[in-house]
């Protein structure tokens, strides 16, 4: 669990080094007016925030649980009994009332480190959510064009970021196959994420 940690703890690190590195290149667009199409109060790019909207907005939802409300299981979400089992959910938070509760929940204190390391996973995961929710609409492209600009250089941290995740996902989707717990949807998600990220933040 803690390359997931130094992947998200790297996501804020290479923000903060982009942000500094363009602050003193990119501050308008080169003729300082707004692109076609666009108001002042308008949103940098839809297609940016439609994806957001949509893949990190599944991301943060099972953040949220996995940091709220541990071993919960979720039915609107597909098999997610096999992934709260495939990650050791059920043994430091086994949900009241069922088989897991009788057969783990003795043990639970014991496994009380896997529970927090889960949790600070979740939160940073969370934490990574936000910061996309917000350079995605939180960001207007204002009377000079310069939030299409200011975008940019979130999006391209952000890119990096997602890519690191695509790779520790890569990484374990394999060992999740042997579980019976598919993670293609997943990586296509996170994939075409990271793609638009960069796509916008690069070109």
């Amino acid at each position: 669990m803690s390359s997931p940690l130094v992947v998200l703890f790297s996501d804020q690190w290479t923000m903060r080094c982009s942000t500094s590195r363009n602050r003193l290149h990119f501050s308008t667009t080169p003729n300082g007016k707004l692109p076609a199409g666009k108001s002042p109060s308008s949103v940098p790019s839809r297609i940016v925030a439609r994806t957001v909207t949509i893949a990190s907005g599944a991301i943060a939802l099972v953040a949220f649980r996995d940091l709220c409300f541990p071993g919960q299981i979720m039915s609107a979400i597909p098999r997610d009994d096999v992934y709260l089992e495939w990650t050791n959910a059920f043994f430091h938070s086994p949900p009241s009332g069922t088989v897991e509760a009788e057969e783990n929940g003795l043990e639970a204190p014991l496994y009380i480190g896997d529970k927090f390391i889960s949790q600070l996973l979740a939160l940073h995961l969370l934490v990574s959510c936000i910061h996309k929710f917000a350079s995605s609409f939180l960001i207007r492209t204002g009377k000079d064009g310069s939030g299409e600009v200011k975008g940019k250089i979130y999006w391209r941290s952000q890119a990096l970021g997602d890519g690191m995740l695509l790779f520790i996902f890569r990484l374990f989707a394999p060992a999740a196959k042997s579980a019976s717990l598919d993670l293609r949807w997943h990586l296509m998600t996170i994939g075409y994420e990271t793609f638009i990220l960069a796509l916008y933040g690069y070109v």
